[in-house]
């Protein structure tokens, strides 16, 4: 008999569409992130949390046509001297996160530099090879370089569950892409897991 590579687990199905603003709501208070001192010493308390509705990464255009069915949204933001980090998770009631990663997908195709609105830097996007967290249906990566008085780097994390998006954005050390996609690498499995609690 021929030698066969053993089968991976096959993913958990993707949790329920929530069917009502009030479920949304607590579905996305639970996937946002607890960072202690573990993590690193700054985020050992997160600076500001709010649930105002922000708008999705979207680049080049003004937003993902998606994004404004929104239903339920969250951010937590982390402010250090040296790191930072910010955490968005959105839940839609009747749209799928993967139709929001296809658009960001689509958007990333022709995007490859604009101008940050009301920010007076210019952002061009990077794509580091390897990504930091492999890309797949419900994962985007990517990384920008903002250019203004200084230039930084920031790297985003985008991944879909369910009915479920969450944006995870960082920049770290001197604002230096290394720094930011170490930051990502590191944070990625906890986003996954805390994703993962919206079920």
């Amino acid at each position: 008999p021929r030698w066969a590579a053993p089968e991976s687990p096959a993913p958990p199905p993707p949790p329920p569409a929530p069917t009502s603003t009030a479920e949304a709501r607590t579905r996305v208070k639970t996937a946002m992130l607890d960072l202690d001192e573990k993590f690193n010493p700054e985020t050992a308390a997160f600076t500001e949390e709010n649930s105002d509705a922000w708008k999705l990464i979207s680049l080049c255009k003004d937003s993902l046509p998606s994004d404004r069915k929104r239903t339920a949204y969250r951010e937590r933001v982390w402010d250090g001297d040296t790191v930072w980090i910010r955490q968005y998770v959105v839940g839609y009631l009747k749209v799928p996160g993967r139709k929001l990663a296809d658009e960001l997908r689509s958007v990333l195709k022709n995007c490859t530099q604009y101008e940050v609105p009301d920010d007076g830097r210019t952002s061009t996007i990077v794509r580091p090879s390897p990504p930091p967290v492999p890309n797949g249906p419900d994962v985007i990566t990517f990384c920008e370089r903002l250019k203004g008085n200084s230039t930084r780097h920031q790297c985003t994390l985008f991944i879909t569950r369910g009915n479920f998006v969450m944006e995870v954005d960082v920049s770290g050390g001197n604002g230096d892409l290394a720094a930011a996609t170490e930051l990502l690498t590191k944070i990625a499995p906890l986003a996954t897991t805390a994703l993962g609690k919206i079920a």
